[in-house]
């Protein structure tokens, strides 16, 4: 029969490994809580959109790492996955203006290879913005049937920037052609889900989503219901509250529809947005929303001149009677 002090190495090593799992789940509550009570809002309130897209994208993976020995963080997931997908459109975005430049120009190489490109990001958008999605209806349930019974602010606002994981998520994977395999059906699920917010509440964004969701499937809402109307009211909700988010949204859904026009004169409302204290709070969707209004612009400044929006004049366009262009005379720069 073996002494005790033989066992003595194994017990050693037991107790180590036990120690090192209770410091490992003692670090990552810290962290998560920290994440949840100081790290969010300062993101939420930040207003340098790359700065945040560096924090976000480095973060990301060392925070959900701690899932592994602690309650797994699925409420900030939503936030961290919907930033981080918002920071790789923006790059899809440079690609898009690479490739209208490049068709301005009629460099058809030049053209193609920035499609590619374009489509590649787009679709990495959309699977990190799903993501944001799965780790909604880990963290609540699935919506679409009953709401979940929020027992805070905070969860309610996490809700939220699911179900825009879930629009956003649909819409950059069918811009990419479709190879992000993102499902189709949760866009009527994320409608649905919209339904258990209060509009006024939280800037017009449910009503926002819904009437988005209703423009892009015909046929999906109520005989009672003007989508575009609801859209619109969304939007002036959004300026009064001193959120521009559910300008973005209208922006997006009148681009996807072909609507320049309509297009145009969302991106005209840009000057009207109200300074709130909603606002300073939420800087940060306020700069990512600006961003990506004035990726729309550039856009479309770029499809009619070749080259993207002038400096300040987000709001205004080429072909606008009081809108002048600035032409640079080539020899100068030679």
């Amino acid at each position: 029969m073996k002494k005790a002090y033989q066992y003595f190495p194994l017990v050693c090593l037991l107790l180590l490994l036990n120690g090192c799992s209770l410091a490992y789940k003692g670090t990552g509550a810290i962290m998560i809580n920290y994440a949840e009570d100081q790290g969010v809002p300062y993101m939420l309130a930040a207003d340098d959109v790359a700065l945040t897209c560096s924090m976000v994208e480095s973060f990301t993976p060392f925070l959900l790492s701690f899932s592994q020995v602690t309650t797994p963080p699925d409420q900030l997931a939503i936030l961290f996955y919907l930033m981080a997908g918002n920071c790789t459109e923006f790059k899809a975005q440079n690609e898009e203006l690479r490739y209208l430049r490049a068709i301005y120009a009629k460099n058809s190489i030049e053209a193609q290879d920035a499609r590619i490109a374009q489509q590649r990001l787009l679709a990495l958008a959309a699977q990190r913005q799903f993501k944001g999605y799965q780790y909604l209806t880990k963290a609540f349930v699935e919506p679409g049937a009953e709401c979940p019974r929020f027992s805070s602010d905070n969860e309610e606002l996490y809700w939220l920037l699911g179900l825009v994981n879930g629009i956003q998520a649909i819409l950059n994977d069918v811009a990419s052609g479709g190879s992000a395999n993102v499902p189709m059906d949760i866009a009527v699920k994320v409608g649905r889900g919209a339904a258990c917010l209060d509009n006024e509440k939280w800037w017009g964004m449910p009503e926002a989503i819904q009437a988005a969701i209703w423009m892009t499937l015909p046929g999906s809402y109520p005989a009672d219901k003007k989508p575009e109307k609801s859209l619109q009211h969304a939007v002036q909700i959004g300026l009064e509250k001193g959120i521009r988010t559910p300008q973005l949204l209208a922006a997006q859904v009148y681009l996807g529809r072909g609507n320049t026009e309509q297009v145009k004169n969302v991106i005209r409302e840009y000057k009207n947005l109200k300074q709130t204290a909603i606002s300073e709070t939420y800087q940060s969707l306020n700069q990512v929303s600006n961003r990506q209004i004035q990726a729309i612009s550039d856009k479309l400044w770029t499809t009619a001149t070749g080259k993207r929006t002038p400096l300040g004049k987000v709001g205004s366009f080429w072909d606008d009677p009081e809108t002048t262009v600035e032409m640079i005379d080539i020899d100068e720069l030679l």
